[in-house]
């Protein structure tokens, strides 16, 4: 599978061709994911759900003055136009006949339930990861895995093929609550150091694209934007598909030199034996004194019991194992 096309954009058709049913493309931007994505649906004649995060983004693209289709309709002589069909949802058309794709916003798609979507063979989830300034939505991933429930519904048990969802997002934030939910943090995190491309779970059926070597994202970068915030986190993301993570407290440590602490969830504490440091771990090894269920009520008994923890993070003397060890960490701190 050639990720990039002979004129340096992103193959969205060889992607969607390997009918991994569950697929997430992580890439610069304006390197083609969507266009591409969108371009082979329309000459394959694939009915979609095209899902954005909140309903403002899900009725800007639906509104004619800012059709997601307007690139394709004018570089393809393409006439496909949206046609609100209820307060959430709206139908593209090509040619006042067909029907393209549908819009929906993950936010709302509760409302959906009910409605026929056999037709519907993808999920296009574009934008899956929020940039900084975006707001989460409670629960974000399970209302992503819900909406593909309501509907995949039972067709493999039918026969039929499941629905394909493809995940686009630029590189806004390797913690993201899709990743974080599915445990593939640490996987992207192992793409991103190791410089890796494709990474394929054929037993779970999902693949991870980072497109690291964008052809298209070279020629951007001597353009007036890019020569102006060369060097900075929105250049790095924008066409170096880099996540900005932060690795200054990221040092593996033996186990052995520490006594178990306690588990939050997934995230295991360790003490230094002789000093006084913390190592924050997802393996877990020993007894530990107290275990929470990572609930809210459980949190905070953590947080009254093991209160010096949030000062020995300000004060630098927590090392972390990875990524999502530290992730986990700021997140039932509220860091």
């Amino acid at each position: 599978m050639k990720l990039y096309r002979p004129d340096g954009f992103a193959n969205m058709k060889g992607i969607l061709e390997t009918g991994i049913p569950f697929i997430f493309v992580v890439g610069a931007r304006g390197v083609g994911k969507s266009y591409g994505t969108m371009e082979d649906n329309v000459e394959t004649g694939t009915t979609f759900l095209l899902l954005r995060r909140t309903q403002a983004q899900a009725d800007l693209i639906s509104n004619p003055d800012f059709n997601v289709f307007k690139p394709l309709n004018a570089d393809k002589g393409y006439n496909i136009i949206p046609k609100k069909v209820s307060k959430y949802n709206s139908a593209f058309i090509m040619n006042g006949e067909k029907v393209v794709c549908y819009s929906a916003a993950l936010s709302t798609l509760s409302n959906m339930r009910g409605f026929d979507s056999s037709e519907i063979q993808q999920i296009m989830f574009d934008e899956f990861i929020p940039e900084p300034h975006e707001k989460l939505i409670r629960n974000e991933a399970k209302a992503l895995f819900n909406a593909y429930e309501t509907i995949n519904r039972n067709r493999e048990l039918k026969g039929r093929k499941p629905v394909q969802l493809i995940c686009l997002a630029n590189a806004n934030d390797i913690t993201n609550p899709v990743f974080e939910y599915l445990g593939l943090i640490g996987i992207a995190d192992k793409m991103q150091k190791r410089n890796n491309d494709v990474w394929i779970d054929n037993e779970r059926g999902y693949m991870i694209i980072m497109m690291h070597r964008s052809p298209i994202s070279r020629k951007k970068a001597d353009t007036a934007l890019y020569r102006l915030t060369k060097g900075t986190d929105f250049a790095n993301m924008a066409l170096d598909n880099d996540f900005n993570v932060s690795r200054a407290n990221i040092r593996p440590r033996p186990l052995q030199e520490y006594t178990p602490v306690c588990c939050v969830g997934e995230m295991c504490v360790y003490r230094h034996k002789s000093e006084s440091r913390l190592y924050v771990t997802t393996h877990s090894a020993g007894v530990f004194k107290d275990v929470y269920i990572p609930e809210d009520i459980q949190i905070k008994h953590y947080q009254s019991a093991y209160y010096n923890h949030y000062d020995m993070y300000i004060e630098e003397k927590i090392d972390f194992e990875d990524v999502l060890s530290e992730k986990l960490f700021r997140k039932y701190w509220d860091i």
